[in-house]
């Protein structure tokens, strides 16, 4: 410490802290997007306009001041191109208004809440981005906030990125046309890989021709779904709890699994099972595709993006 330090003296001295601090932000930000990049997985934040259209969420309801975790704020409604994931700023222009808020903190002043926007668990900031990123920044945990829901059929959380957002698109279009949701609606059809909504379609729309031909007479796709989740659906979703096998595919959800066995049915068929009940078939699968091996080769075909359906 300086013999004679004077107030200017101490406010280059903050200055220079504050400095300090937005250019160790900056290169985080940069170290994070790099580590992005490496591993081809995205590190911004999701646009809130995108999610509103993707999604067709239209009303939001006042929840009052609310204590947010800060690592469920997942993107911005205008700013997701100035700053990272985890609210680390990327642009130069950002440094003034940074290290306001950040001196602010250094004094201890208390800040205002932030605004935001809340969608399932996951939150996006319609007002106070620098309050965010210093207090992520800082290792604070939660941020008070100001929080405005929107209702969503299909759920949002911490982990949701452009990937699993456009998954959720195709999720709430197939329980839109399907109606599931209303009429089964402590029902679950979440999938980790896009494409699979559009098989499951294509199962309805089979069980919905054999019902059409049974009764013949027309008959309404939310009705052919109703009958398709209650006879053929749920004893496979029965037959996966039953037999505990989701533990062994901790990465994956029971319509994955639901999914996979359908499409080597008839395989598992000719080679391990005589008849078709879905006990029979789940732990044919599990016995098949649960090796050491399987999973070093699912482990390979995951990273480099070669799963398929």
């Amino acid at each position: 410490m300086p013999l004679f330090e004077d107030k200017t003296t101490r406010r280059a001295n903050e200055e220079h802290q504050l400095d300090i601090d937005f250019d160790s932000a900056m290169y985080n930000a940069f170290k994070e997007e790099l580590k992005g990049f490496l591993l081809r997985k995205s590190r911004r934040l999701l646009p809130f306009e995108l999610v509103k259209d993707k999604l067709e969420i239209w009303f939001a309801r006042n929840m009052g001041i609310q204590a947010v975790p800060i690592e469920n704020i997942v993107g911005s409604e205008g700013r997701y191109r100035s700053f990272t994931r985890q609210f680390l700023p990327l642009q130069e222009d950002l440094r003034d208004r940074w290290k306001k808020v950040n001196q602010a903190r250094y004094s201890k002043k208390d800040l205002p809440p932030v605004e935001l926007y809340k969608v399932g668990n996951a939150y996006f900031v319609k007002d106070g981005h620098h309050r965010v990123s210093v207090a992520r920044t800082k290792g604070s945990r939660y941020i008070e906030a100001q929080v405005y829901e929107y209702e969503c059929d299909v759920p949002l959380g911490k982990d949701t990125d452009l990937d699993k957002l456009a998954i959720q698109e195709t999720y709430h279009q197939f329980l839109k046309e399907t109606q599931l949701r209303i009429n089964r609606p402590h029902s679950d059809f979440q999938l980790t890989l896009l494409g699979g909504y559009n098989i499951l379609m294509e199962h309805i729309q089979a069980h919905k021709y054999y019902l059409e031909k049974t009764n013949a007479k027309k008959i309404p796709v939310y009705e052919a779904a109703c009958s398709w989740y209650d006879r053929l659906y749920e004893p496979f979703v029965s037959a996966i709890r039953k037999n505990g096998i989701m533990q062994r595919f901790r990465h994956r959800t029971e319509t994955d699994f639901y999914l996979w066995v359908i499409k080597n049915r008839r395989k598992l068929i000719e080679e391990f099972v005589e008849n078709e009940e879905a006990e029979n078939l789940v732990e044919a699968y599990v016995w098949k595709y649960s090796g050491p091996f399987r999973k070093i080769i699912g482990a390979f075909k995951r990273f480099f993006g070669l799963v398929r359906y």
